[in-house]
């Protein structure tokens, strides 16, 4: 291949076949890659510098795990100068989790580059290339075709191996998550039900989704339940009442699919949910047990209904894709975001400026 001008790229990303895929992309397109520092003084000392570094490219993930010494959607915010800089920030969402269109506009509405669930050998026009594309535009390279890519990618990496959900859906369908669930999303029976007269909004049957499924991929049945499961691992897929993953069986299931939600400004919502005129907070009390400054998770499923006309599972949603930047989360980390009486707490205050575009 050509020579590439002398540019740095610097990875803060979590161990795993993602990585591994990114790094054998960016071998291929002759841009070796090292490790932003471990110390965390060190590793923002490099943020913050970006300004100084026109030639440095950054991967960092931002997941919401118990590795919290990488910085979060607002810390990011606070730490990269704004302005074109920011277009050389490209963040990851690789430790679990999915992408949402509505996580995508928020982080380029802040002015990074964008926000990626996974890199695949698998799949050379997918997101990997997008990645890549963004760095070739950045300076000026010049591409590859997917096809040179996906050649390079079998001799750096070889073969993947279906390992981790996202492995294993797109060994078995092709797709990656995103793109499975907005698939299914118009193949299954997916409207409003009741069940003792309680309603369930736009849901689907586990039992009539593993039917399509194992039709649609061509799989037995147990691979279809093993592959919603899968998708209710990345949050993609759940059950209406949070008991469980998909079942073969007569329960309603939904998916995390939401154009009307992907349309919304999450920032502005976190700023306002977490606002003085959002939803109550207070310290709350159950069984002795004092949990200070949190709110009950029906209550901020009521504000963000009222507020922004959404349908209550809608509303379920805003909350799940806030939560995965990791600015809320149960008091005792013990169950998801749920429509439910149990206590939430807000884990950063919205940053001045963060809000809007």
């Amino acid at each position: 291949m050509a020579s590439t001008p002398k540019i740095s790229v610097l990875l803060d990303l979590p161990a795993g076949a993602s990585r591994s895929a990114l790094r054998a992309g960016l071998m291929a397109s002759n841009l070796p890659p090292t490790d932003l520092p471990i110390d965390r003084h060190q590793r923002d000392t490099v943020l913050r510098g970006l300004a100084d570094r026109d030639d440095t490219v950054v991967f960092i993930d931002i997941s919401h795990s118990a590795d919290s010494n990488r910085p979060g959607i607002l810390e990011l915010d606070a730490l990269v100068p704004k302005g074109p800089i920011r277009r050389r920030v490209f963040l990851t969402r690789l430790e679990g989790g999915h992408v949402s269109l509505a996580d995508r506009h928020w982080v380029q509405s802040l002015g990074f580059s964008d926000i990626f669930p996974e890199f695949s050998t698998a799949d050379s026009a997918g997101w990997l290339r997008q990645a890549l594309e963004g760095i070739h535009t950045l300076f000026s390279l010049p591409t590859m075709a997917p096809a040179e890519l996906a050649r390079y990618l079998g001799a750096l990496v070889g073969e993947a191996k279906a390992a981790t959900p996202r492995d294993r859906l797109r060994h078995l369908t092709g797709l990656s998550a995103e793109a499975l669930a907005q698939k299914l999303s118009g193949l299954l029976d997916i409207r409003d039900r009741s069940y003792r007269l309680k309603p369930y909004l736009q849901c689907f049957v586990g039992k009539e989704a593993t039917a399509v499924i194992a039709r649609t991929f061509d799989c037995s049945d147990s691979q279809a339940v093993s592959l919603g499961q899968d998708l209710g691992t990345l949050g993609l897929l759940v059950h209406v009442a949070h008991g469980h993953g998909l079942q073969n069986e007569n329960l309603f299931f939904r998916l995390a699919v939401s154009d009307a939600v992907d349309r919304l400004n999450l920032g502005k919502i976190h700023a306002e949910l977490s606002g003085k005129h959002g939803v109550a907070v207070a310290d709350r009390s159950y069984l002795g047990k004092v949990y200070p400054v949190c709110w009950i998770g029906s209550e901020a499923v009521d504000w963000l209904v009222a507020r922004y006309q959404l349908a209550r599972h809608e509303a379920w949603m805003v909350l799940q894709r806030l939560a995965q930047f990791g600015l809320l989360e149960h008091v005792l980390q013990e169950h998801d975001i749920q429509d439910s009486e149990y206590y939430y707490r807000f884990t950063r205050p919205a940053a001045a400026g963060v809000a809007n575009p």
